[in-house]
């Protein structure tokens, strides 16, 4: 297998994994605020419960987002990212312009 096979496999299973920790992560807060909405939410109104049941999914997305990042963060600062993993976007080599140099060669 050469260096940049294992690299594209190494970044495909980073991100599968990061993927998998960030769903985990929201499914654990979202869990948690039911289990506190459940104790403490008995004396709200059915509207009021409603309110919280947003908040409690928008909150543990943004809650399972930050602490994603700050996994990414000190994952990419223990391990040397350039030499274990393939870049998700290159840049795409633009086309030289010819030159009048160049056009009095493509002549000959």
């Amino acid at each position: 297998m050469n260096e940049t096979s294992k690299k594209k496999r190494n970044t495909v299973l980073f991100m599968v994994v990061a993927v998998i920790v960030n769903i985990v992560l929201m499914t654990i807060f979202m869990l948690a605020g039911w289990i506190l909405l459940s104790l403490y939410g008995q004396s709200h109104p059915d509207a009021s419960l409603d309110f919280w049941l947003i908040l409690v999914f928008i909150g543990s997305v943004i809650l399972a987002w930050v602490i994603y990042a700050l996994l990414v963060k000190w994952y990419t600062k223990r391990v040397d990212v350039n030499e274990k993993f393939a870049p998700l976007i290159t840049p795409k080599q633009r086309k030289r312009r010819p030159t009048g140099s160049d056009e009095s060669e493509m002549k000959r």
